[in-house]
């Protein structure tokens, strides 16, 4: 009997079916899935679900399958019941498993997005083309219209290079104003990303007159290349609203950085051409030489021994040329023997003279060479005299001087016989091992710039809080002393979120802040302030842990000072009360019963509830239409952060705030 009463009381669907496709028996949360299905106990499943049942009866083997019913999402599973014509049915509420495979799917899209951005580094033959295929990849991989490449010109504006999606015939020709007064001027200027929710709500610059032509809503740039020296911005846009996430901001510095990079090896690989023309000129000239004498050597034979002279002199011309290459070089034939090399690569990465590398295959130095290394240059050997295509690739190789790893850039390209068959395979290495240094130091000092900014911005505005306390004591009228008393708690409150935004940081978090922490905090500070004497008014808190970003925390918080200080000013004019503040993720059973959600969400949904029992609003009076400056700034704040409040009369006063946050419980 306990067994039955806690199927009939479990939360999970529980349904048993005979062969006939009748349902013998329901527990109380399956009447879910027989009202969707349109029938009752003793009545058949849908003929698919009878397929099924018959078929794990006779095959005495449980299947599972996923099913959807409203807008939940079961895995249901069919257990045969052994020496019975009947299957137990279970389900279970998989809906937030398969939210959270969502934001793996896109976090998984835009990393293979990178990916693919990386192999076009390589793969497209100009930069005019890289810059066309990654505009169309950030429009695809951000599900937006609208994406674009702007070179900064000397003069300060702006030259569209790339786009997506955009108006044709505009690439090459569009000029756009520098002025921070838009949205691309603001982002060299701003120096981070910038991220523009509605362009009609937008304070901080007006959209461009190209951007207007469009009808654009929202956006999002950042800058390509080194601050000091961008080359430009690069954008996607909306012509719908769209919140942009901290992992699209992500993902749009990713792509700027690997467009950058890109830009300076371009330019590296031009220096390089241009010195390999002048290689190409000066062995086609050697070439030449080389031609006239074997013509001599045909009609002089006494002129033999010169002739020979001149060739051992070139050849040492060109070995003291590979050696004065400040680069290891290469040469092998197809089979990987090594036909010669200069000394930085014999000695540098192999620990060899050149004696003991020329003659010998690649294959023999798998001491210096690991099997990956072999594995990866082999590959691209391959590529390379299969399809013709030369493409650069990072190799990891042991420097043979001091053991340490260091980072190379391979260049290759064939090399052919007087007949024109190719005979091998000529290689330069870059040593790119400082350049990674310099993009992990870069990552570091933007940390610690990060944490600076939050640091100072907290000691000015506690810098703003102290004179405006000394500007008050100059005050004798009570209301202006009052007024300046509310701004100093709405700087206070601010100040303390980012103390807690600096404090975090220190963890390796500078986007989010510990709400719970603040509010005991704030909560605190304005105890402080305002009760004083014998008065008995208490603070009762019921929160849990949230991490919210600074775009909620800030308005969040200021709305809390607001509601909490005219509580204590008005709401106990005896002075004895209490105040109840609760914050709580709306689906915890601690607000009204709800069942609390399990693991993480995409978006989360929250309720503040600030509340007294003091003595009330009156009846006659509209908080949403109200002359005092507290609450019509609650009004405006909770709009900003797209919340909803609610204000309850009755035994005090509480106010009942509905807003979301893409932020998670710990």
């Amino acid at each position: 009997m306990e067994v039955e009463n806690f199927v009939s009381q479990s939360p999970y669907p529980v349904l048993r079916i005979g062969r006939d496709g009748r349902v013998i028996y329901s527990n109380r949360a399956a009447e879910l899935i027989l009202h969707e299905w349109g029938i009752k106990i003793g009545e058949k499943v849908p003929s698919s679900i009878e397929n099924t049942v018959k078929r794990v009866i006779s095959r005495v083997n449980p299947e599972k399958t996923e099913m959807k019913f409203r807008k939940k999402v079961y895995l249901v599973s069919f257990h045969p019941l052994e020496g019975e014509d009947q299957v137990n049915v279970y389900g279970f509420d998989v809906t937030n498993h398969k939210k959270l495979k969502e934001k793996l799917r896109i976090k998984e899209r835009q990393s293979d997005a990178l990916h693919n951005i990386g192999r076009m580094a390589l793969r497209c033959e100009s930069l005019q083309a890289f810059m066309d295929e990654s505009v169309k990849l950030v429009a695809r991989t951000l599900g937006v219209e609208y994406s674009k490449i702007m070179e900064l010109c000397p003069d300060g504006n702006f030259l569209l290079r790339a786009s997506e999606g955009w108006k044709p015939g505009f690439v090459g020709k569009v000029i756009v104003s520098g002025s921070k007064e838009y949205q691309a001027g603001y982002t060299i200027y701003s120096k981070v990303a910038v991220i523009v929710r509605d362009f009609k709500k937008e304070k901080r610059f007006s959209a461009s007159p190209f951007l207007k032509e469009h009808d654009i809503a929202s956006g999002i740039s950042v800058t390509i290349g080194k601050i000091e020296k961008p080359f430009g911005v690069l954008s996607a846009h909306s012509r719908r609203p769209k919140r942009f996430t901290a992992d699209d901001t992500y993902f749009l510095n990713s792509v700027a950085f690997l467009i950058s990079e890109v830009i300076e090896r371009r330019h590296a690989e031009e220096e390089l051409r241009q010195y390999k023309e002048q290689l190409e000129e000066l062995v086609k000239q050697r070439t030449s030489e080389l031609i006239r004498i074997n013509e001599r050597l045909t009609e002089e034979i006494a002129g033999r021994k010169q002739v020979e002279k001149a060739l051992q002199n070139n050849v040492y011309f060109l070995e003291t040329f590979l050696d004065a290459i400040p680069s290891p070089v290469f040469y092998r034939n197809l089979e990987g023997i090594y036909q010669g090399c200069n000394e930085r690569f014999a000695r540098e990465m192999l620990g060899l003279p050149k004696e003991k590398v020329i003659g010998h295959s690649m294959f023999e130095f798998r001491k210096q060479f690991s099997d990956k290394t072999i594995e990866v240059s082999t590959y691209y050997d391959r590529i390379l005299l299969e399809e013709g295509k030369s493409i650069p690739h990072e190799l990891k190789i042991p420097c043979a001087v001091n053991g340490k790893e260091r980072n190379f850039l391979a260049h290759k390209a064939t090399y052919s016989s007087v007949s024109g068959d190719i005979i091998g395979i000529v290689g330069v290495m870059l040593d790119i091992t400082e350049l990674k240094k310099a993009e992990q130091a870069l990552l570091k000092t933007e940390e610690i710039r990060k944490k600076e900014i939050h640091h100072r911005i907290k000691n000015n505005l506690q810098v703003i809080s102290s004179l405006l306390s000394l500007q008050a004591e100059h005050f004798s009228d009570r209301e202006v002393r009052e007024s300046f008393h509310d701004s100093q708690n709405r700087v206070m409150s601010m100040s303390l979120i980012h103390e807690e935004l600096y404090k975090t940081g220190e963890t390796g978090n500078f986007e989010t802040f510990d709400f719970k922490t603040y509010l005991q905090k704030l909560a605190n500070e304005l105890f402080s302030s305002y009760v004083v004497g014998n008065q008995d008014i208490h603070l009762k808190l019921d929160l849990e842990s949230v991490f919210l970003g600074m775009d909620t925390g800030i308005p969040l918080g200021i709305i809390i000072n607001e509601l909490v200080s005219n509580s204590l000013k008005h709401a106990f004019p005896k002075g004895k009360g209490e105040i109840q503040i609760k914050l709580h993720r709306l689906g915890s059973d601690k607000i009204e019963g709800e069942d609390r959600g399990t693991g993480r969400r995409e978006t989360s949904e929250y309720l503040l509830i600030v509340s007294d029992n003091g003595i009330g609003l009156s009846e006659e009076i509209d908080f949403r239409h109200i002359t005092s400056l507290g609450l019509q700034l609650v009004n405006i704040l909770v709009e900003q952060i797209e919340g909803s409040i609610e204000l309850i009369r009755g035994a005090g006063t509480e106010f009942r705030i509905k807003f979301r946050e893409n932020a998670c419980e710990v």
